[in-house]
């Protein structure tokens, strides 16, 4: 079977910089002893380290530090490590590790020059593995926030030595205000996370508001002095900030600690302005405004894109290139076949919405409960009961829904709560629409907590859905019933996996739940999510992740008698060295073959096509491929349009092959299919695969669910999918 049968010539925000030298490729090695030695895992931000303390540009490259200029004697000796000259090398471009090397040594280079050259006017900061070039002067600003526009920049090398520089359009969204200034003027804005104004800016998760006290008599026992003297000795703090402050509580991976809030800044997001609009400006829709700077579209982007690169060709790297030739790159692509999805009885159906007239491909649960804590009335919603009603009906299920309860029916101790829940799950009723007004998430949470223990998923919605939204409330509600409301027609081709696991990584700040997965079949049939293992750190443990793995694998062979033949495991973001050795061996033992890929949604890459000489967003499907890293990037998403007008531009995801013999267009268009699977949404997909798409999601939840996850979600089926 040909997968690639439409080809089409795609353009990169990519623009070629110059061809390397031998001079360019020729480096100085050196052998280094980090001082302490590292823990397993942690070698490479070791010599990141060492490589940050030796006056000239240095990298790491397997297990060693390069440098293109011989370092001085006198920096061989560190406070974190000690350096042994090994001699000059010439790096070859065909060598992955050496290229990704090299791509490095250059980011840092060019980091450095911008620092130099700008100074005062931007601001250069590295971020996801790329750079960010801020203007220090405000594009846009409001009452509590501003806009800096900036670049994301990187390097890419290829094998035949050619530099090259990605540039995108990047917009920072920031307040100025401290957070005692939110809290003065927006006591009820929701605010999860908070930096501190002075120093590193290190962040943390905000608790609230901890004492009416003194900052004079908060005392910390373990400094033997108070909060007010800590700020004031340790980081000479102006008294009057200190003593006009609040105390508040914040958390970190280290534990919980007081605070001050005029030396705390929120960190903004478009959810609390929305939120200030919704309770002061009813009508005024500032976000809406600050939306369209983030929303450029393709053309403005690779104009914007081809000013910077003609700036730092023509500055930093001194090239000689025409400017008529500094033009974004073209490539050859492709554009996959789209996915077909089914509703009841295999039906093709065009997106989930269609479910109200096809049916579901899947019937779960049957009985579903309501509890309003809106207007007190023993009745749904009248779109969201007409929706339900009829998609049951297209299913050919009989539904029970006829349950109800009310705040008045909510008792108020925990105690009375505890049995309130058990009480429905005594009945046979695993699934509740709770119709909720705009309330702080705290409140949300404890009811869905008490909910889960009770073996009971929560649905919630605020009053007033129109048909549209009570659609989504309606399949987010099966889902978390155990229903299906479409599956995907499988590939007719032998090298695809017939089982697909997605991981991703989420952190509370205290503890990262590092394998938070999901699974499904090759028709996209869930197989369920697994708990998640507790850890410290980003790298995923190896025995977690094959405990996880065997369990679905194991699931898989409970339905079929059989183990899959292929499995693919999908990892939110890099993939880290040994991650998945444990599991690679012990399904090799089985005769099970496995693919690992690494699925990254940021960076500075975009792709679109040309056409009567203006860019636009290249169309969903299309891909291309980067064979030298066995990776590809692909499209799955499309800009929102405004009367037919797209608003903004894509951003294509970044496919790495890490593991596995299973051709990369093959993983592209499993790959595209998946992120078109989104059950609980009626008309747009995902654009992460689905499996990571609601791994990401069930790590969110485990987050909120915090250190009692184990015994929470103890009661609760596989099959439903509680974090849609």
């Amino acid at each position: 079977m040909n997968l690639l049968q439409k080809k089409v010539e795609v353009t990169l925000n990519r623009f070629f910089v110059k061809r390397l030298t031998q001079e360019d490729l020729t480096f100085y090695g050196y052998h280094c002893k980090p001082n302490p030695l590292p823990a397993p895992g942690e070698e490479h931000k070791a010599l990141a380290r060492v490589c940050n303390q030796l006056g000239v540009v240095a990298v790491p490259l397997e297990g060693c530090i390069i440098a293109r200029e011989k370092v001085d004697p006198d920096k061989l000796k560190t406070k974190d490590g000690e350096l042994e000259e090994i001699g000059q090398r010439v790096l070859n471009c065909t060598n992955v590790q050496e290229k990704d090397a090299l791509e490095s040594f250059e980011r840092r280079r060019l980091r450095l020059c911008l620092k130099s050259l700008y100074s005062g006017k931007t601001e250069v900061e590295t971020s996801g593995g790329s750079l960010l070039w801020w203007k220090k002067e405000e594009v846009d600003c409001g009452e509590g926030w501003k806009i800096h526009e900036g670049r994301r920049i990187d390097v890419v090398v290829n094998q035949d030595s050619e530099l090259y520089i990605e540039i995108d359009v990047q917009y920072h969204f920031y307040t100025p205000w401290t957070l005692h200034e939110w809290l003065e003027n927006y006591p009820d804005v929701p605010i999860q996370w908070v930096q501190n104004t002075y120093d590193k800016r290190q962040t943390w998760e905000y608790l609230g508001i901890l004492s009416k006290q003194s900052p004079w008599e908060i005392q910390l026992p373990e400094l033997n002095m108070s909060l007010a003297e800590y700020h004031l000795q340790k980081h000479s703090a102006p008294r009057e900030e200190v003593e006009s402050s609040w105390v508040v509580k914040v958390s970190s991976g280290r534990g919980c600690f007081p605070h001050l809030s005029r030396r705390l800044s929120p960190v903004l997001t478009l959810e609390m302005l929305a939120s200030i609009e919704d309770a002061r400006n009813p009508g005024k829709k500032v976000s809406a405004s600050v939306i369209e700077h983030f929303r450029k579209s393709l053309e403005y982007r690779l104009q914007e894109s081809k000013k910077v690169a003609e700036t730092i060709i023509r500055r930093i790297y001194k090239s000689p290139i025409a400017q008529e030739r500094i033009q974004p790159l073209k490539i050859e692509g492709y554009i996959l076949p789209r996915p077909r999805l089914l509703g009841r009885n295999n039906q093709a159906i065009e997106n989930p919405a269609r479910v109200r007239y096809k049916g579901c491909a899947r019937v779960g649960e049957t009985k579903f409960g309501l509890l309003n804590l809106d207007d007190n009335k023993h009745e749904y919603p009248t779109e969201v009961r007409k929706c339900l009603l009829e998609v049951a009906k297209k299913s050919g299920a009989r539904v029970e829904i006829d349950f109800y309860a009310t705040r008045q029916d909510l008792p108020e101790g925990d105690l009375a709560q505890q049995r309130f829940w058990q009480s429905w799950a005594d009945k046979g009723i695993k699934t509740v629409l709770v119709v909720m007004p705009l309330s702080p998430d705290e409140h949300k949470q404890k009811i869905r907590l008490q909910a889960l223990r009770a073996g009971i998923a929560t649905q919630f919605m605020i009053p007033g859905a129109d048909p549209y939204k009570a659609l989504n409330v309606v399949l987010g509600l099966l889902c978390k019933a155990a229903w299906q409301p479409v599956l995907l027609e499988p590939l007719d081709h032998p090298e695809c996996s017939e089982l697909t696991i997605g991981f991703d990584v989420g952190t509370n700040r205290e503890l990262y739940y590092g394998t938070s997965a999901f699974a499904v079949l090759a028709n996209g049939q869930s197989l369920g999510w697994e708990l998640p293992d507790i850890q410290r750190g980003e790298t995923f443990s190896g025995e977690a992740i094959y405990q996880t793995v065997s369990k679905l694998v194991n699931r898989f062979y409970n339905k079929f008698h059989r183990y899959p033949r292929k499995v693919l495991l999908m990892r939110d973001g890099l993939v880290q060295r040994g991650e998945f050795d444990k599991t690679i061996e012990e399904l090799r033992k089985e005769k099970i073959a496995v693919d690992i890929v690494g699925v990254r949604k940021s960076g500075a890459g975009r792709m679109g096509i040309q056409e009567e000489g203006r860019y636009k967003d290249a169309a969903m499907g299309t891909v291309i491929f980067d064979h030298e890293r066995r990776s590809f990037m692909l499209v799955t998403s499309q800009p929102i349009k405004k009367s037919s007008v797209p608003i903004g531009s894509a951003r294509p995801l970044r496919v790495v092959h890490e593991h596995g013999n299973t051709p990369l267009e093959v993983l592209a268009i499993q790959t595209y299919h998946l992120s078109q699977l989104h059950p609980a949404s009626g008309f747009q997909p995902c654009r992460l695969p689905w499996v990571l798409h609601f791994a990401d999601k069930s790590s969110k939840e485990f987050q909120r669910i915090g250190n009692s996850i184990f015994s929470v979600l103890q009661n609760i089926n596989r099959e439903k999918l509680i974090a849609v």
